[in-house]
């Protein structure tokens, strides 16, 4: 592992040591939905996806999304690629 990457785990580490188990399989399942990215377009979608998901969280719009959900809308979204 290189030095930026060592860092960046390490900043992951770090943001989801306290984290509530619900949250990290939210996390667990986009890791896994760009692991399983095939082609930039797809990953730019999932990108996008996240950061949706986070605003809305952030300002109090929405709760977390079930885990199973978000799997299966990363799954569609992959299949239909």
């Amino acid at each position: 592992m290189t030095t930026i990457e060592q860092s960046i785990y390490q900043e992951i580490k770090e943001k989801l040591k306290d984290a509530p188990k619900n949250v990290l399989e939210r996390v667990l399942g986009y890791v896994d939905g760009v692991l399983e990215m095939g082609d930039e377009e797809n990953f730019q979608d999932l990108k996008m996806q996240v950061h949706e998901d986070y605003a809305s969280y952030k300002t109090g719009k929405s709760p977390l999304i079930d885990v199973d959900e978000a799997e299966k809308a990363i799954e569609n979204s992959i299949s239909k690629k």
